[in-house]
């Protein structure tokens, strides 16, 4: 069959107007529905005016590149059905925590494509209500993602995750509980470990931080009474909120990260609240990461010293 192309600016006008759409890119198939013929995109490629990305999937040079475009080729190269996934999926939405190595999606039986940029899963199946479309591109849903990523993350980053997840609204707890006890026939991998995670934390409201997160699970597994997170004061200079706080005890334990008081006037307000909570009775325990990280047990004690003093 012979394509022949009467309006080729006509055919670039339609190709830009789905690359939009498509976060850049479209697939061979794509481009000979709106009437590019073969010899008419070698040509394009030769003359620097489209770029292969993946075997039969182009991007038009110049067209802004934003992070989505890789997956959406991946998507487009993989064929109908496929969907975007893992790693992937997770830093699409915003879930913190998780890190990247390749494009990673999911395809049905029996198709097996491979190519070093992209990492394939075939393992099991993705029901519809996993799935869903961020704009035209194919991904699995927050919760989904979360499932697929317990089987290989440790516990301090996937309760980052799902935390970073719960707090940002993509997901709340209960659908997440729903869907692992859906999913537990499957025998999923990780999936009791993540659903450990989420009977733990209870029904306070999501850690902040990853600082948080570490620390919450430090005073998990350590000898002392669990605090409640995400604690509200009420003092006559205004209503404050602790990272951890044993109420009880007017003792309180706050994670001091950079990203929140690294500017004078997020000091200056942080030392207002501190000292509100003093002249309360207060006593307020200070972390930060390098504490956390690098003398956890040290941590511990000064934990232990105030309750029990």
């Amino acid at each position: 069959m012979a394509f022949a192309e009467r309006n080729p600016l006509g055919n670039e006008s339609a190709l830009r107007s789905l690359a939009e759409r498509q976060f850049g890119v479209f697939s061979h198939a794509q481009a000979l529905e709106a009437g590019v013929s073969p010899s008419g995109m070698t040509r394009r490629v030769a003359n620097e005016v489209w770029e292969r990305v993946l075997p039969k999937v182009y991007r038009i040079v110049g067209v802004p590149s934003p992070r989505e475009q890789r997956a959406m080729a991946a998507a487009l190269w993989a064929g109908e059905g496929a969907v975007i996934s893992h790693a992937t999926a997770a830093r699409l939405v915003g879930i913190e925590g998780v890190r990247e190595r390749k494009i990673e999606l999911w395809v049905p039986f029996p198709r097996n494509p491979r190519h070093p940029l992209v990492d394939v899963h075939r393992g099991t199946r993705v029901d519809r209500a996993d799935r869903h479309r961020r704009g035209t591109l194919p991904i699995t849903t927050p919760v989904r993602t979360l499932i697929d990523l317990s089987a290989r993350m440790e516990d301090e980053p996937l309760l980052t995750a799902m935390e970073s997840a719960f707090r940002t609204g993509l997901m709340t707890p209960d659908r997440l509980a729903a869907r692992l006890r859906a999913l537990t026939t499957s025998g999923r991998p990780g999936a009791g470990r993540l659903e450990r995670l989420l009977l733990d934390r209870g029904d306070d409201p999501a850690a902040e931080s990853r600082l948080e997160t570490k620390v919450w699970l430090l005073l998990r597994d350590a000898p002392v009474p669990t605090p409640r997170r995400q604690s509200w004061v009420s003092t006559p200079g205004g209503r404050y909120r602790l990272d951890f706080a044993w109420p009880e005890l007017k003792l309180a334990l706050e994670c001091d990260g950079w990203a929140h008081h690294g500017t004078r006037v997020a000091f200056g307000k942080d030392r207002e609240r501190l000292s509100e909570l003093a002249a309360m009775g207060w006593r307020v325990l200070v972390v930060t990461w390098p504490m956390a990280t690098r003398q956890p047990q040290r941590v511990l004690r000064w934990v232990e010293l105030a309750l029990a003093a």
